[in-house]
């Protein structure tokens, strides 16, 4: 005669088993983890033969080790894409005439057989700190992101507020040309 109890027991085991790989196997698929959005924020780093730029990007602040800026604010076109807006705290500064000092860097180059001098830094004192500045970002993935500094031959360097940064420094506006492709550090 067969024992009813340890039929009823193992068939309990089983059933609970399969009860359980299927919550396991529910909560695996409809659960998004941390890993599945690509975060902007971190260290990457772009190295050439010539050089290498370092970006650090936290939720507050941005530097490239030349300008800075705080006030962090991201405005994400899609999960992949955006614009950091940062407000200076150092920034570059440039003068034709020799400084005195030795805080300035030396510049020149040669265009139609004439040499053009300049000197600059990136300082606390520029006239863009206190100022609101872009970055955007593409192709953003967990390891790697396309940045570019917002640039455009006679565009604005800086503005006054946010609102203007947003409406300035766009993709549309001729800014945002050269990406450095980077990778998280």
């Amino acid at each position: 005669m067969r024992n009813t109890k340890f039929s009823f027991n193992r068939a309990w085991l089983v059933l609970t088993a399969l009860l359980m790989s299927a919550l396991v196997a529910v909560s695996f698929t409809s659960c998004k983890s941390d890993d599945d959005d690509a975060s902007i924020y971190g260290t990457w780093v772009n190295k050439t033969d010539t050089y290498t730029e370092t970006y650090k990007i936290t939720e507050t602040m941005f530097s490239n080790g030349y300008y800075e800026g705080n006030n962090l604010t991201v405005i994400e076109s899609s999960d992949s894409a955006g614009i950091i807006y940062v407000k200076y705290t150092k920034a570059y500064e440039s003068k034709t005439e020799d400084p005195n000092d030795s805080s300035w860097t030396k510049s020149s180059y040669v265009y139609n057989d004439t040499i053009y001098t300049s000197w600059y830094r990136y300082s606390e004192t520029a006239p863009d700190v206190g100022k609101w500045y872009a970055i955007s970002y593409k192709n953003l993935t967990d390891d790697t992101v396309s940045i570019s500094g917002a640039y455009k031959s006679g565009g604005a360097t800086s503005t006054e507020t946010l609102d203007e940064a947003v409406s300035e420094f766009t993709i549309e506006n001729g800014y945002f040309g050269t990406y450095s492709d980077c990778t998280r550090q």
